[in-house]
């Protein structure tokens, strides 16, 4: 697998290097305050385009086994995208969460306590994230898309996710084909087939070093990218580090060149 930042372009690349080195019990970097981290990290991912209302997303389509209007009642998470963008780091962790963190140290990197909080995990259902905890650390995260199911009430119903907002770097989205999360991520390790569909359309797994991609049916028969599943990895997480150290060299080199050129006085 292509490491999944080797895409990337963003300005503050040499200080985005230094978040990329792993914080098992997620440390602060010398001379970094968690908001300065956070909010280099957000400043890697481009905005996405506004996500079209539910109605709008039941025009062009559905996951293959949720007919509308049919089945348990549906609780929409219907909330703006919340806090700054988180980058999704194969091997590594989200934003400036990583593997080893503990369920205090995800609290005050998310700004929120969790909103589902038990002995083995941390839910932020707004934000599409899940943190499963062993021993009082992390070992896997989960996102997941808009409307996948996140949870039943007493009664039945179905609480769906909100919007998580962030993205596979540089600009891999939920909602997308696997063929453009391929062109940046390269042909997966492993598809394994779901049968049968689980819940929400849930049809296939592409497993690739550090991340497994879910991959929900839509209607119109497409796949969809429904949530992504992060596991510890050092061979990914080092595959970021060289992706980025290279990256960090060549902003370097361009900004030394642009010391060099003295800017024209010439009126226009």
């Amino acid at each position: 697998m292509r490491p999944a930042v080797s895409a990337l372009s963003f300005a503050p690349v040499l200080a985005f290097t230094w978040l990329l080195s792993g914080c098992d019990g997620c440390r602060g970097e010398p001379g970094m305050s968690d908001a300065e981290r956070t909010k280099i990290l957000a400043s890697a991912i481009q905005a996405p385009a506004p996500a079209p209302s539910r109605g709008a997303v039941d025009s062009i389509g559905h996951p293959a086994n949720v007919i509308p209007g049919q089945g348990p009642k549906r609780i929409e998470f219907n909330v703006p995208r919340m806090g700054m963008p988180l980058p999704i780091l194969p091997g590594q962790g989200v934003g400036p969460v990583r593997f080893g963190a503990t369920k205090q140290t995800i609290e005050r990197l998310m700004g929120a306590p969790c909103e589902d909080s038990g002995e083995s995990s941390c839910r932020y259902v707004g934000r599409g994230l899940d943190f499963k905890l062993e021993g009082g650390a992390v070992t896997e995260i989960r996102i997941s898309r808009k409307g996948r199911e996140a949870k039943r009430t007493a009664d039945g119903s179905i609480v769906e996710y909100g919007f998580f907002n962030g993205a596979i770097l540089p600009d891999l989205y939920f909602g997308m084909q696997p063929k453009a999360l391929q062109e940046q991520l390269g042909q997966p390790q492993k598809i394994e087939k779901v049968s049968p569909m689980g819940p929400d359309g849930f049809s296939e797994r592409h497993i690739y070093d550090g991340i497994t991609l879910e991959y929900d049916l839509w209607s119109n028969d497409k796949l969809v990218l429904g949530a992504a599943v992060l596991t510890k990895s050092a061979s990914a997480a080092a595959g970021n580090d060289r992706a980025m150290a290279e990256m960090a060299k060549k902003a370097a080199a361009q900004a030394e060149l642009a010391k060099k050129v003295r800017p024209t006085t010439d009126p226009r």
